[in-house]
């Protein structure tokens, strides 16, 4: 395209902002390569291609049901016999196969389409260029016309040393510009939740692989991997173009990681060393001839390959070892795993050692879920330890032989330790607590003396008192527990006061029920107790 039709195309397409369009040296430099205008070879694609699998046959005349024109074609015929509205049939002259539509029955049929049109660029013939369409199509039924509106919305332009994306804008006032992207992504997905029918356009891009500058990037083998990631071929070319190195990975069977990272994982550009020149500087790691099955074998997931390499690389184990443990490492692996190694090696186990333990450890106990439910344990077991301050250098510490059961005892240890912690707050607050303590009317408040008679508490009267335990040790909050005279042993309600001048925020009994009267009197009293022990601070303060 030359300077004047490229003006005239910016001009036709977007008189609004043409000239400024115009003026865009960038914009002027890549549309260079593109062809003038929507060309019939274009057309004839999209009637041929993109549109056969909602193919129709318009019969306009009522009096004569066997003439009828094809929608893909686009040429009169006649079928082959009377047919029904919504009946099959196949076009005599292009072999399309579609629905009888009467026109006095359906006068339009409105349809969205969206595709793609690679073909070679302008002015660089190993360079690949594409461009994507909205197409409103009308049909007329009842007249046997076919109404195409081709609007252009993306164009990309794939060279050696050049990959550029442009897209066609717009905003509420109706003005509509090109913009430049970032990167090159395909917009099929979004076209078709908003009810477009889509056509990817791959079955052009593929001849045009030979002799093109993306001859060895193995995009063919990409695309044609049965993925649920759903493979961008612009995704590909993109990253192709920046990481030659892509062609050695996908040669290595590793396609499955390639269509992965390129999909969702932001990961996959760091799991390998994209200036490597060989497979070993690739993947960082030495890679033997026995190695590559092995390596194809553990490369399910980005997760799974990442931390078989990593184990590779700080244990004696070979790929073809943990090859054989690859389901293992599959219920192993998480973004995190390789970190979590790391954390084990600053405890003085290395990788090797680590996995033998963990796989003996989930064999043993049926109650570990996942061989990770292991490692988790054991991170946690340790890190707790650490707060116990317990000897890790002693094998029996470090590695024990029921992981489980030692988890489960370092817990109740720490739970001891931190309610021997609660207790001593709560013990130098019982002198300064002792006014609170109150007898009447058969009743007696006490404070809490102890975590555990908290817990205690609300286990016998089925309410939460035992989470207060920390607030009352630190004296946010007291906690009173109200006994039966004869029963001063026994939970019978529980009382809870907040603030310098203790005021009562709830009383609660069994099961978070409510005051009896006597109760009641009893709290009534117990008030006017508080505002007495109130005043006496208040006068000794002064």
């Amino acid at each position: 395209m030359n300077r004047k039709e490229i003006e005239q195309e910016v001009s036709y397409c977007y008189p609004t902002r043409g000239e400024k369009l115009s003026e865009n040296k960038d914009f002027l430099h890549f549309l260079r390569y593109f062809p003038a205008g929507i060309g019939d070879n274009v057309k004839r694609y999209f009637n041929q291609v993109a549109t056969g699998t909602g193919n129709f046959f318009m019969v306009p005349d009522r009096e004569d049901k066997q003439k009828a024109v094809c929608s893909r074609c686009g040429k009169n015929i006649v079928l082959a016999a009377d047919l029904a509205h919504k009946d099959k049939a196949t076009c005599p002259k292009c072999r399309a196969k579609g629905e009888v539509v009467h026109g006095w029955r359906k006068p339009e049929i409105e349809e969205k389409h969206y595709f793609t049109y690679f073909e070679r660029a302008l002015y660089d013939k190993e360079a690949i260029i594409a461009r994507s369409f909205a197409v409103y199509r009308c049909i007329c039924a009842d007249t046997g016309e076919i109404v195409d509106d081709y609007v252009p919305r993306e164009y990309y332009l794939m060279r050696r040393h050049e990959v550029s994306h442009w897209s066609r804008s717009g905003d509420a006032f109706g003005y509509e510009w090109w913009d430049k992207r970032r990167s090159l992504y395909s917009r099929n997905y979004i076209m078709e939740l908003s009810g477009y029918i889509v056509w990817n356009g791959l079955d052009r891009l593929i001849p045009l692989l030979t002799d093109s500058w993306l001859k060895y990037s193995q995009l063919d083998a990409y695309l044609g991997l049965t993925t649920h990631f759903g493979g961008d071929a612009f995704k590909y070319i993109e990253f192709y173009q920046k990481h030659p190195q892509l062609e050695y990975v996908m040669k290595m069977g590793l396609g499955n990681i390639v269509a992965e990272g390129l999909g969702t994982r932001r990961s996959f550009r760091n799991l390998f060393n994209w200036r490597g020149k060989t497979p070993k500087e690739l993947l960082r790691v030495p890679i033997g001839k026995n190695d590559v099955l092995a390596l194809s074998a553990l490369a399910t997931d980005i997760d799974t390959l990442n931390l078989a390499l990593y184990l590779k690389k700080n244990s004696r184990f070979s790929l073809t070892d943990l090859a054989q443990k690859r389901k293992e490492l599959e219920q192993l692996s998480h973004f995190d795993t390789c970190e979590m190694f790391d954390t084990l090696k600053g405890y003085g186990v290395c990788s090797e050692e680590a996995l033998r333990y963990i796989l003996r450890q989930q064999q043993k106990k049926t109650r570990y879920y996942s061989i990770r439910g292991v490692l988790i344990d054991w991170i946690d077991y340790l890190q707790d330890c650490g707060k116990l301050g317990l000897n890790l250098e002693d094998t029996a510490v470090l590695k024990p032989h029921d992981l489980q059961q030692a988890h489960q005892n370092i817990i109740t240890q720490l739970k001891i330790k931190a309610d021997e912690e609660l207790d001593k707050q709560i013990a130098q607050l019982k002198e300064e607590r002792k006014q609170y303590n109150f007898t009447a009317g058969g009743f007696l408040a006490k404070v809490a003396e102890s975590s555990s008679e908290l817990i205690a508490e609300g286990k016998v009267l089925h309410h939460c008192v035992g989470t207060y335990a920390d607030r009352h040790a630190k004296g946010k909050c007291t906690i009173i527990l109200i006994r039966r005279l004869e029963e001063p042993e026994v939970p019978f309600y529980t009382m809870e006061l907040v603030g310098p001048e203790k005021r009562i925020i709830q009383v609660r009994g069994n099961h978070n029920c409510g005051m009896t009267q006597e109760v009641e009197a009893f709290v009534e009293s117990y008030k006017k107790y508080l505002a007495e022990v109130g005043k006496k601070k208040g006068a000794k303060a002064a």
